[in-house]
């Protein structure tokens, strides 16, 4: 059993499903808003967990009653949740409205770009960041693993090293070797590959120089897609961690993020 540490958020996503896109201007129903526990942490962490890891979070939760209430799901979960910090003040939801045709607009709080921090020392086989910023500690600590992925931070980030970075197409420049330059500032001189998803098109491998394309699993007819790609990255990174070349990992990361999908949506 391989010991994960994951890097990230731990949201209380109150998710609006519209009857509508969204308009400027317009007016829109909606026909059901719930709140669940998210976040890339979460579900990157969830799914690690459930391909057989040991998994420790490191995250941020509010000392109040939601906090307390996630702290607690956590752990029934099987998280170990020793490195999660409860820092005063009260839970903030994120508003995520949720269109008919899956598309997603997400409304965050401010003050979410507070440094993770950790107080004791890590060790684990491989690391998992989504997070944007992080104290000088814990960058050192996360240099000392042996394997790391990293998502690509769509907003200014601290640089951390990373094996892999894992982006949606969508949010790195069309120029592969252009993407690899920004990637490599964020992950320094351990990057091996960059890991592009695109939804139902192939995944993009790219070294740097050569790139790979693997094709997706089938197509899975849904309209909440919320935490596919953070599956997809624990699924990767396990299979990376089980000794799986990164094609084989991609191949199966979508293999087994579709079948999630298909069970949620039953």
């Amino acid at each position: 059993m391989p010991r994960v540490i994951v890097i990230g958020s731990v949201n209380h996503d109150r998710i609006w499903q519209l009857d509508a896109p969204l308009v400027p201007g317009g007016r829109i129903q909606f026909s059901s808003r719930t709140t669940r526990l998210g976040g890339g942490a979460f579900y990157t962490g969830l799914q690690l967990l459930e391909l057989g890891a040991d998994v420790a979070i490191v995250s941020r939760l509010m000392q109040d009653e939601q906090g307390q209430t996630a702290l607690r799901s956590l752990s029934t979960a099987g998280f170990d949740t020793e490195y999660i910090v409860i820092a005063p003040g009260e839970t903030a939801p994120l508003e995520i409205f949720l269109e008919p045709s899956g598309e997603r607009t997400i409304l965050a709080p401010t003050g979410r770009s507070q440094s993770l921090t950790v107080a004791d020392k890590l060790s684990g086989a491989g690391v998992y960041i989504n997070a944007l910023a992080l104290d000088e500690s814990l960058v050192a600590q996360i240099d000392a693993q042996p394997l790391v992925l990293s998502q690509f931070p769509l907003r200014p980030a601290t640089p951390r090293p990373a094996d892999y970075v894992i982006s949606s197409r969508d949010d790195v420049p069309d120029d592969l070797n252009l993407a690899w330059q920004r990637v490599g500032q964020i992950a320094g001189s351990r990057l091996k590959m960059l890991v592009l998803t695109n939804g139902i098109r192939p995944i993009t491998l790219f070294d740097g120089s050569q790139a790979v394309e693997v094709e997706p699993a089938a197509k899975v007819d849904t309209t909440d897609t919320i935490g596919a790609g953070d599956r997809f990255a624990g699924s990767f990174l396990f299979a990376l961690l089980q000794g799986q070349a990164p094609a084989a990992a991609a191949r199966e990361a979508s293999r087994i993020t579709a079948e999630w999908l298909r069970r949620r949506n039953a």
